[in-house]
């Protein structure tokens, strides 16, 4: 192509050799509205017929780019729809979408038009996703002299999550901008690298093994984990409690709010909880046992109420007891992947496994539809406590106490020493 251009009085016409043109438009790209430079190869033509041709695809750009002023970005649309959003979502979930939108959809997929979106665009983002990963640093030393970069890959968990935002917020976009097609249907995810069912619950022995591991050996944090292995109760609800919810001669502990990152409010319709639990002997000599150990530390936190405050005196956050807790899969000598919401699945296996009724479990769980809403009054505290006694019975005893307690004050953290 040297002499590209030397031969042509056209513009935008370029004669490579004898009767073969490349003709060159510039406009915006329909799909993005981005400034973009196209180009043809046409040959066995006269230099008018390359203009001409040259012309003809001029005008099919403009066309193309008519009714652009009236047409939204995935960008422009996600900015106004988590702003609604926030005013009607459970904090948590608006701050998952939001972290979703900034970091992983709008960089690959913020500039195109919604209505130019295709299911490949979004296939390509997810497979594109999973071949780059991402990078973290590593120390080779103490001092830091020696920092290598480690590259990573995400886990088919953490993509999900990310599509079901775009999928979420695709569908709003489809009422509201009257959509010609969902960009989202027929988009594959990476399978699954471990056991779905296996990795969410423990057995009865696992479970009276990990919890002897906390009591032994962090026993600041045993009584809230066998709280969440008693009952079922989701981290948000229980780490908001208060010593006054528990009504000692009643046996019964009240649920009436959640805290989330330390910001406390009502339960949630779309994140339930029974309004009240029996609390069995088994469990109330542990909450005493965990009140009697804040009193003797004089704890912050004990002023104000909070049942199971952090070491500040301020309301935990769950990834307050991660190390504690990879510590004490060990000791029980679990392999599985277990994670905190797993004892709220091993306590629904649990139940289950008693020959619990249907409505009870429920009831139990907070796992209710609006029809099953009308009927959860119909289950009374009796049937409750019956249910909870039925999945203490299935747990074997406990190993004998050979060893003291150690290890750590009485609120939250890290990094308490363990023995």
């Amino acid at each position: 192509m040297g002499n590209r251009g030397t031969k042509t009085r056209y513009t935008g016409v370029f004669q490579i050799t004898g009767k073969d043109y490349l003709i060159r438009a510039k406009a915006n790209n329909p799909r993005t509205g981005k400034p973009q430079e196209v180009e043809r190869l046409i040959y066995g033509v006269s230099v008018r017929e390359a203009a001409r041709q040259r012309a003809e695809l001029v005008e099919e750009l403009l066309a193309a780019n008519q009714t652009e002023a009236a047409r939204v970005r995935v960008g422009e649309f996600a900015r106004s729809w988590i702003e609604s959003k926030a005013l009607r979502l459970d904090p948590t979930t608006a701050r998952t979408y939001a972290k979703a939108l900034d970091r992983h959809i709008l960089p690959a997929l913020g500039d195109f038009y919604y209505d130019a979106l295709t299911s490949r665009d979004v296939q390509r983002w997810i497979d594109d996703s999973i071949r780059r990963g991402w990078v973290s640093e590593v120390k080779g030393n103490k001092r830091g002299d020696d920092v290598s970069k480690v590259r990573h890959t995400y886990t088919r968990s953490a993509i999900a999550v990310w599509f079901r935002t775009f999928r979420t917020m695709t569908r709003d976009a489809m009422a509201e901008l009257d959509l010609p097609r969902d960009p989202t249907l027929r988009v594959a995810l990476p399978e699954a690298t471990y056991d779905r069912e296996e990795s969410k619950a423990l057995t009865a022995e696992q479970l009276v093994r990990f919890l002897e591991a906390f009591r032994v050996h962090h026993p600041q944090h045993h009584a809230l984990v066998v709280l969440l292995a008693y009952t079922g109760l989701r981290f948000c609800h229980a780490s908001a409690l208060r010593w006054d919810d528990w009504d000692e001669e009643s046996g019964i502990l009240r649920i009436l709010r959640k805290q989330v990152g330390g910001k406390v409010g009502p339960v949630s319709r779309k994140k339930r909880a029974p309004k009240e639990i029996p609390v069995e002997p088994e469990l109330a000599a542990v909450l005493r046992a965990h009140r009697h150990r804040l009193l003797v530390d004089q704890a912050p936190g004990l002023a104000e109420g909070w049942m199971f405050p952090s070491r500040a005196g301020t309301l935990r956050t769950a990834n307050s007891i991660d190390a504690s807790w990879r510590k004490a899969l060990k000791i029980a000598e679990i392999t599985q992947r277990f994670t905190l919401h797993g004892l709220r699945y091993t306590f629904t296996d649990l139940v289950r496994r008693a020959n619990v009724d249907a409505v009870v479990r429920r009831a139990l769980t907070g796992h209710v539809t609006e029809q099953m809403q009308r009927h959860y009054s119909t289950v009374g505290i009796d049937e409750k406590r019956a249910a909870m006694a039925g999945v203490i019975r299935l747990l074997p005893p406990a190993p004998p106490d050979d060893s003291p307690p150690s290890g750590g004050g009485a609120g939250g953290g890290d990094e308490e020493p363990s023995s």
